[in-house]
C-alpha cells in the first residue's frame, strides 16, 4: 500500500483490512491525502488518548483552512485569520484543561448514572411505539427517531420541533464529515444556534427539570456557562447523541443479522443484550477515530511526529488489534466488559455512554422479543465517512421462519461482518 485516502469509498465500506495492514506494516502512518498521522495499534491509541497535554483536543491549533474528513469544506484563509482573532468558544470536545475540566464538571450533573437509569421506563415506552410502526427500514423507523425523541425530551423541547432537530443534526454531520452540502450545513448551524440561544435565555428566566435548565444554573462557586458555551454544548448533545445511538443500533443489527443463532438466543434470553452492545462497540463501533493535535514533537513507537501535526488515533483499529484481543475479527460475547475504547479514554471519555448503551440495549431487547423473524431485505446505505461507522438505511422484512433456514432469511452475510463466528 503506497497511498491511503480515508475518503476512498472502498475504505469507508470496509476499513478493517486496511487497519490490519497498518497495524502490521505501518502502525504510525502519514496519510498525505488527508494530512493526518494515523495511529492503529491498541497500546499506541490508548497512550495518545490518555496524553491530553501531548495530544491536544483544541483543533484550532492545527489550522482552520481545511477539513480532513470532508475535502469540500475549505475555509478561506482571510476568514481563518479573522476567526483566529476572535475569543475562543470552549466546547467539551475541543478544549483542554483547565477549560475542559470546568466544562465537564458542569455538564456531568446532567448525565449521572441515577438520572440516566431513571429514563429507562420512558425509553421503553418510546421504543415500543416505534416498533409498533416498524415498516421496512430499521434506521428510518426505529434507530434514527429514538435518540431524537429522547434528546428532545431531555432538553424540554416541544414535540413539534423534533423534525427540525433531526434535520439540523443530519445536515451538520453530513456537511462536516460525509461530503454533504456546505450550504445546508451553514443554514442548519445558524438555525440550531439561534434556536438554542433563545431556549437558553428562556430557561434562565423560567427553569424547569430539563437538561438545559440544569446547565444554566450556577454552581455553588457561583460560576455559570456563557451563552456561547451553552449553545455549543446543546448542539454537541443533539448531534453526538443522535449519531452515536443510531449507528450503534444499526451496527448491532448487522452483526445479529449475520448470526441467526445469536439472534434466536437473544429472543429467548434478553440478558444477552448488554454483552451484544459491548461487543458491537468493540467489533464495529459507531466512531472509528478521534482527532488530536500534537503540542510538541513526539515519538510514537519508532516514528517521530512533528509539533502541530494532526493525529488520528484509530479506535476502530485498536479494538481489532490481535496484540490485545484473542480472535479479534470474531464477534464474541465472552470478552471482558468495557475493555474496548469505542468511547475513547482519559479525560475526553464520552459523557453520554450510559445513555447510548441504555437506548441500544432496549431496542435490541424489544426487537428480539417482538420480531424474532426480523431479517434483512436489501442492501443498506452506509454513511460515507471514515470516522462515523453506521447506516443511513437498513431495509428489513418481518416474516415467519422459512423451514430449513434456521429462523432468518439468507444473504445476511452480504451486509454483516466478514467473520460470522460467535461464542
Amino acid at each position: 500500500m503506497t497511498t491511503l485516502d480515508l475518503n476512498d469509498p472502498d475504505f469507508v465500506a470496509d476499513p478493517y483490512p486496511v487497519y490490519a495492514w497498518l497495524r502490521d506494516v505501518e502502525p504510525v502512518h502519514y496519510s498525505a491525502a488527508n494530512d493526518l498521522w494515523l495511529v492503529s495499534r491498541y497500546d499506541d491509541v490508548l497512550a495518545v488518548l490518555r496524553d491530553a497535554p501531548g495530544f491536544s483536543s483544541d483543533l484550532g491549533k492545527a489550522g482552520l483552512d481545511d477539513n480532513p474528513f470532508n475535502p469540500a469544506i475549505r475555509i478561506p484563509r482571510r476568514l481563518a485569520r479573522l476567526l483566529d482573532r476572535l475569543p475562543p468558544v470552549r466546547t467539551l470536545l475541543t478544549s483542554d484543561p483547565p477549560h475542559h475540566t470546568q466544562l465537564r464538571r458542569k455538564v456531568a450533573k446532567a448525565f449521572t448514572p441515577r438520572r440516566i437509569a431513571a429514563l429507562e421506563p420512558r425509553i421503553r415506552e418510546i421504543t415500543e411505539r416505534l416498533v409498533d410502526d416498524l415498516d421496512d427500514d430499521l434506521v428510518r423507523d426505529v434507530a434514527s427517531p429514538l435518540p431524537t425523541i429522547v434528546i428532545a425530551e431531555l432538553m424540554g423541547i416541544p414535540a413539534d420541533r423534533r423534525d427540525d432537530f433531526k434535520r439540523w443534526s443530519d445536515e451538520l454531520v453530513n456537511g462536516l464529515l460525509t461530503g454533504g452540502s456546505r450550504i445546508r450545513m451553514a443554514r442548519s448551524a445558524l438555525a440550531v444556534s439561534w434556536f438554542f440561544a433563545r431556549t437558553v435565555r428562556s430557561r434562565r428566566h423560567r427553569p424547569g427539570g430539563d437538561v438545559i435548565s440544569l446547565l444554566v444554573t450556577r454552581d455553588q462557586d457561583g460560576d455559570a456557562l456563557t451563552l456561547a458555551e451553552l449553545v455549543n454544548f446543546c448542539i454537541l448533545l443533539l448531534v453526538a447523541g443522535n449519531e452515536t445511538t443510531t449507528n450503534l443500533v444499526s451496527n448491532a443489527m448487522l452483526a445479529l443479522f449475520d448470526r441467526p443463532d445469536l439472534w434466536r438466543r437473544l429472543g429467548t434470553d434478553p440478558d444477552l443484550a448488554p454483552a451484544v452492545v459491548e461487543e458491537t462497540l468493540r467489533y464495529d463501533g459507531p466512531a472509528q477515530g478521534l482527532l488530536r493535535v500534537t503540542t510538541a514533537e513526539v515519538r510514537i513507537g519508532d516514528v517521530t511526529v512533528p509539533e502541530g501535526a494532526r493525529v488520528l488515533p484509530l479506535t476502530g483499529s485498536a479494538n481489532r488489534d490481535p496484540r490485545h484481543w484473542a480472535d479479534p475479527d470474531a464477534f464474541r460475547l465472552d470478552r471482558p466488559a468495557g475493555d474496548h475504547i469505542a468511547f475513547g479514554s482519559g479525560i475526553h471519555y464520552c459523557i453520554g455512554t450510559a445513555l447510548a448503551r441504555l437506548e441500544t440495549r432496549i431496542v435490541l431487547e424489544t426487537l428480539a422479543r417482538r420480531h424474532p423473524h426480523l431479517g434483512p431485505a436489501g442492501v443498506p446505505e452506509r454513511i460515507q465517512s471514515p470516522v462515523l461507522r453506521g447506516l443511513r438505511t437498513l431495509p428489513v422484512t418481518i416474516r415467519p421462519t422459512v423451514p430449513g433456514t434456521g429462523g432468518l432469511p439468507g444473504r445476511a452475510a452480504q451486509i454483516g461482518g466478514r467473520n460470522s463466528s460467535v461464542r
